[in-house]
C-alpha cells in the first residue's frame, strides 16, 4: 500500500473518531450521569465552552464541545494543586501548615522588610491572608511581566502590608508564589518537580506544562496547562478523602481540612457537601463530597454559572 493511502486511511480514522467524540460521552439511560444535560447548556452557550468532564461511581466520562488543543491554563485551579502539595508535605512531616514563612524564606527578604512578614503563616498563604493592600498582586495573567523587577519574590516580599496578617481577605496571585517558593525552599524541588512525582504520576496525568518565573520558579497561582480530564482526577482524589483508585496521595485529616478551612476550596452549598474551584476565563472543578461526583471545565468565558446551577439542583 503506497505512503498516500496509509496517511488517507488514517485521516479517515481520525476524522470518524472526531465526528463521534460526542456520541461515546453519552451515558445509556437512567446511569446518573448529569453530561447530557450539561453539554445541552454548553451548546447553548455558543460554545464557548471547549469541554467538560463528568466522574460519578468511579467511571469518567468527556465531552468535547469544542474540539481545541487537549491542554488548557487551568488560571486559578492551580492554586488548589499547590494546596495540595504542601498538604503532601505536612502529611511527610516537611512542614507545619501553620508555620510561620518568614524563617523559611529569610535569605529573600530586602534587608529593609515590613516586620509584619514575621507573622505570617503559611495557611495565611493559602487562604489569601498575607496582610497584602491590593488585590491583584503578580497577576501574571493580566498584566505585563516583563516590565516588573526580575527577582518576583524580592519584589513580592518589599512589599508593605497593610493588614495584619490572618486578618483580612485579599486574593492575589503573589501569596501562592510565596507558597510555590516555599515547597522549593523546604523540598530542594520546585514545585512542578514536586507535583509530577507526588500527584501527577501517580493519578496518571497525560500532559502539563507551567509557566514561571525567569528563574524556572514556577507561579504557583495560575499557568498550570493540563487536559479536564486530569483536572478532575484531582476532585476524584479529593471526594475519596485523599485516595485516588484504592492509592492513597493525601492524608483524610489535611483533605478534612483543606475543605473546612476553605484552602481553595470554596462551598457552594448550604449543606456543605458541593465546593468549588474556578479559574478567571469559566474554568471549573466541581466536586460533591456527599454524592462523590466531580465535574471538570474548561472554557472561555462560557456560561459556567447555568452548569453550576443545575449541578446545585441536579446532583442529589
Amino acid at each position: 500500500m503506497s505512503k498516500l493511502c496509509l496517511c488517507s486511511l488514517l485521516f479517515g480514522v481520525l476524522y470518524s473518531v472526531a465526528v463521534q467524540s460526542q456520541s461515546w460521552a453519552q451515558p445509556v439511560e437512567n446511569d446518573s450521569f448529569l453530561l447530557p444535560a450539561l453539554e445541552e447548556i454548553a451548546h447553548k452557550d455558543g460554545d464557548r465552552i471547549f469541554s467538560i468532564c463528568e466522574i460519578y461511581k468511579g467511571e469518567s466520562r468527556t465531552a468535547i464541545i469544542r474540539p481545541n488543543i487537549r491542554c488548557h491554563n487551568a488560571y486559578s485551579v492551580a492554586k488548589l494543586f499547590t494546596v495540595i502539595a504542601l498538604g503532601i508535605m505536612e502529611d511527610k512531616g516537611i512542614i507545619d501548615i501553620d508555620e510561620p514563612v518568614f524563617p523559611i524564606l529569610k535569605s529573600h527578604f530586602p534587608e529593609k522588610y515590613d516586620p509584619k512578614w514575621e507573622k505570617v503563616k503559611i495557611s495565611d498563604v493559602i487562604r489569601h491572608r498575607v496582610g497584602f493592600s491590593k488585590a491583584g498582586l503578580l497577576d501574571i495573567d493580566a498584566d505585563d511581566s516583563s516590565t516588573w523587577p526580575r527577582n518576583f519574590l524580592l519584589s513580592v516580599l518589599s512589599e508593605k502590608l497593610e493588614y495584619e496578617p490572618g486578618e483580612k481577605y485579599v486574593y492575589t496571585d503573589a501569596a501562592f508564589y510565596i507558597a510555590s517558593y516555599v515547597v522549593y525552599e523546604k523540598t530542594g524541588q520546585k514545585l512542578n518537580e514536586f507535583l509530577i512525582k507526588e500527584l501527577f504520576e501517580p493519578l496518571k496525568f497525560k500532559e502539563y506544562a507551567f509557566s514561571t518565573d525567569p528563574d524556572g520558579i514556577p507561579i504557583g497561582a495560575t499557568g498550570l496547562y493540563i487536559s479536564v480530564d486530569d483536572m478532575a482526577k484531582l476532585g476524584e482524589m479529593l471526594v475519596n478523602d485523599g485516595q485516588y483508585k484504592g492509592r492513597r496521595i493525601l492524608s483524610e485529616r489535611f483533605v478534612n481540612e483543606a475543605f473546612s478551612r476553605t484552602f481553595e476550596l470554596y462551598p457552594l452549598d448550604s449543606e456543605g457537601s458541593a465546593f468549588g474551584k474556578g479559574g478567571m476565563n469559566g474554568q471549573l472543578l466541581y466536586l460533591n463530597r456527599r454524592t462523590k461526583r466531580v465535574v471538570a471545565i474548561f472554557s472561555y468565558l462560557g456560561d459556567v454559572d447555568s452548569i453550576r446551577k443545575y449541578l446545585l439542583e441536579n446532583d442529589k
